[in-house]
């Protein structure tokens, strides 16, 4: 079945965490490097993995290989556990996420 669902798409006051949800994409006409930019800051659910698991996929896919390591992994940004401190690299290594 096709039925998409917001994925990434939070405003406002975080649950688990302090802070705010956020979701801002801009063009490429409003950045000074002329790509897309994606800031998000959210809240997952571990039963929203695989798919939000399948978007940031299909994300690396697109990415600049500014972002590419020496490994091949692009490195998408930070993701920590609410009830931890520890901020993990959130990166999509041959296809897959590495979730931490």
């Amino acid at each position: 079945m096709d039925e998409p669902v917001p994925l990434l798409a939070q405003q406002g006051q975080a649950w688990k965490v302090d802070g705010a949800l956020v979701s801002v994409l801009l063009s490429p006409q409003d950045t000074c490097y002329g790509t897309w930019a994606l800031t998000v800051r959210q809240e997952i659910h571990p039963d929203e993995f695989d798919s939000t698991g399948e978007l940031l996929t299909w994300l690396a896919s697109k990415a600049d290989d500014r972002h590419r390591t020496s490994t091949g992994e692009i490195r998408l940004g930070w993701t920590r556990f609410c009830d931890s401190d520890c901020f993990e690299p959130l990166a999509v290594r041959n296809g897959e996420v590495t979730w931490p």
